[in-house]
């Protein structure tokens, strides 16, 4: 995810039930002793690339916010648990592909797979973490699970296919200028939201919930998404000791569109300059920021942020959640920012 998070107790109360249940994913294939399932574990971080096991402090954000959901509307979180941990591997898959795609050599602290095992068997790897989540679904135990089989995996085929569409316009974007605030919004929607958006409707499935509830809160999760991204862009440019990586690998980040579309033609020109260089270094940065101050480019991204927060709570007041309920999902918000909730 863009924002390393400050959890909440209601999200990290429910990390042993999805590791417990990614447990069990990992355990449905006839052959698990494959090398292939030990880059799986390796991704998940459970066992270093010789396959020994390894303590890594591992958050699962996509699992807790699904039994989250799921929880805010009475379900059975052992009946979530198995959608919680196919959100889990979806969003692994994602990151394998992800790591090929942008050439990164690190994920969360240790090699990226494709780095150690090459990118034809990362693929493999990428692809059957997806295969274990549908079937993570498909082997879920008893109850009146069945009956809501294929609502959930229409969700997980849904974040999916979102996630690789936002993907797709990610990378396009990366070689344009001309970028619009609507087209970084729908990339951001499916890069960035669909994981969020999925994981929260998998858990309102989970619960029974009726079509328009589900709805609703994927459209939190989406919004949730874009949120933390656009704070996570804003740190890029004014917070201290961020990542600069994807600032300087030509990402069209929300500050630099909104300064697109709403600067100056000189302003524009400047920073036109920036990322048509053919490698973009970290001294580029100081300058790209000045012209961003200067096209109010700060204002509107805090603006787009403080939106897309709300906006999230606004798609889930449209449900029979509480008041006391809303407020626990605005501190989730909050934390996903970085923001304090008001």
């Amino acid at each position: 995810m863009p924002v390393e998070p400050v959890i909440p107790d209601s999200l990290r109360a429910h990390q042993p039930l999805v590791e417990q249940a990614l447990h069990a994913s990992l355990n449905l294939p006839k052959d698990p002793t494959l090398p292939l399932y030990r880059m799986m574990r390796y991704q998940l971080g459970w066992v270093d690339s010789a396959g020994e096991e390894r303590n890594a402090d591992t958050y699962r954000l996509l699992g807790a916010l699904c039994l989250e959901a799921s929880a805010s509307l009475g379900g059975d979180p052992e009946q979530c648990a198995p959608s919680a941990a196919a959100i889990e591997l979806l969003g692994e898959s994602a990151a394998v592909h992800e790591d090929m795609q942008t050439a990164a050599q690190l994920r969360a602290g240790q090699d990226a797979v494709w780095w150690v095992w090459g990118p034809a068997q990362a693929i493999n790897a990428g692809d059957g973490l997806y295969a274990l989540a549908r079937l993570s679904i498909l082997d879920a135990p008893g109850g009146d699970a069945g009956t809501r089989l294929p609502a959930t995996l229409a969700e997980l085929d849904t974040a999916a296919l979102e996630y690789y569409q936002g993907q797709f316009h990610d990378l396009q974007l990366q070689e344009r200028v001309d970028v619009t605030e609507q087209q970084y919004m729908r990339m951001a929607r499916g890069k960035y939201g669909a994981l969020i958006g999925g994981a929260l409707a998998l858990g309102a499935v989970a619960a029974g919930a009726d079509g328009a509830t589900t709805l609703a809160f994927r459209e939190a999760g989406v919004m949730m998404g874009v949120a933390s991204l656009i704070a996570t862009e804003e740190r890029l440019f004014w917070g201290e000791g961020e990542e600069t990586g994807r600032a300087l690998n030509k990402s069209k980040l929300y500050p630099v569109v909104a300064a697109l579309q709403h600067g100056t033609l000189a302003q524009k020109r400047a920073l036109g300059g920036y990322y048509f260089k053919r490698v973009m270094e970290p001294g580029d940065l100081a300058g790209i920021r000045d012209v961003l101050e200067e096209a109010g480019a700060r204002e509107r991204t805090r603006t787009a942020k403080d939106e897309a927060m709300r906006g999230s709570i606004v798609a889930l007041e449209q449900t029979a959640l509480t008041v006391l309920q809303l407020d626990s999902w605005g501190e989730i918000v909050s934390a996903l920012t970085g923001e304090a909730w008001a």
